[in-house]
């Protein structure tokens, strides 16, 4: 008999199958929240279009919606009210001085179960092409909302840091994502790092883990370091790859996203 997780994802499988699509769509998770997923997928969005490339950046945290709070703006729409009662989402879309493109959440009652997979592929399908990267903020956990933003992505990013909790947490995350049919495939980042031996630690903590136990080889594309700048940067609304350029996380986070143009190795099987 079948477990609950089995159950959801033939459910999503056969209600939702995988589209073709134009854009890369990438979806930013963690295992738990606090360890600055957002500020990484905001920051390397904006990297990716200050280089040239067509960039869509996704809220996808209903419910718990900051990416507009980091980036300064004060949206008119949002992508919850694209998913209860639809409408033009390119009026929903806030182009910024960058040349990124933000489609905001929204801090409403709806759960992130009401990120419905159906919904938000049809909200996804609209933007197609007008962005060569789609990136995905999602929220943090292991929950409905946040497997179905998987299922919808060709590319999960998931962002762990050094702490105990997060790093079980970033595996369980893996593990519920690998369930999907096909998977996407998996990257890995290590965010609060002191240096990179303590990154390199984690991710190869996970790495190992996830050969044993799950016959598969995620991807560790890099580290952001522990620094004041980002909470600074948080406070001033105003992101650190921007406002600190020359910053230690800022340079990290460019280096990601050079790493982020390059596809991932598909399937993610262990060697």
């Amino acid at each position: 008999m079948p477990d609950q997780a089995e159950s959801l994802r033939r459910l999503v499988g056969d209600v939702f199958p995988r589209t073709p699509h134009h854009a890369r769509r990438i979806a930013f998770l963690s295992g738990k929240g606090g360890v600055g997923k957002t500020s990484i997928s905001v920051n390397i969005s904006l990297a990716l279009a200050r280089m040239g490339h067509k960039t869509i950046l996704v809220d996808c945290d209903i419910g718990l919606a900051n990416v507009d709070i980091l980036l300064g703006v004060q949206p008119s729409r949002t992508l919850d009210s694209l998913l209860t009662a639809g409408g033009d989402v390119r009026k929903a879309l806030v182009n910024l001085p960058s040349g990124l493109w933000l489609l905001p959440g929204a801090n409403s009652i709806m759960p992130r179960q009401g990120v419905r997979s159906g919904r938000l592929e049809q909200v996804l399908k609209k933007m197609d092409e007008r962005a060569e990267f789609i990136i995905m903020d999602g929220g943090a956990g292991i929950d409905e909302g946040v497997q179905h933003i998987a299922r919808l992505s060709d590319e999960v990013v998931i962002v762990a840091s050094p702490e105990n909790a997060a790093a079980l947490n970033a595996y369980r995350l893996l593990k519920i994502i690998l369930k999907q049919n096909p998977p996407p495939a998996i990257r890995l980042i290590v965010n609060r790092a002191n240096n990179d031996a303590a990154a390199k630690r984690t991710a190869a903590g996970l790495i190992s883990a996830s050969r044993e136990f799950l016959a598969t080889d995620p991807e560790y594309i890099g580290w952001v370091p522990v620094d004041p700048i980002v909470e600074q940067s948080v406070r001033e609304r105003s992101p650190f790859v921007e406002k600190y350029p020359g910053s230690l996380p800022a340079r990290a986070v460019v280096a990601l996203a050079h790493k982020i143009i390059k596809p991932p190795p598909v399937p993610p099987v262990a060697a």
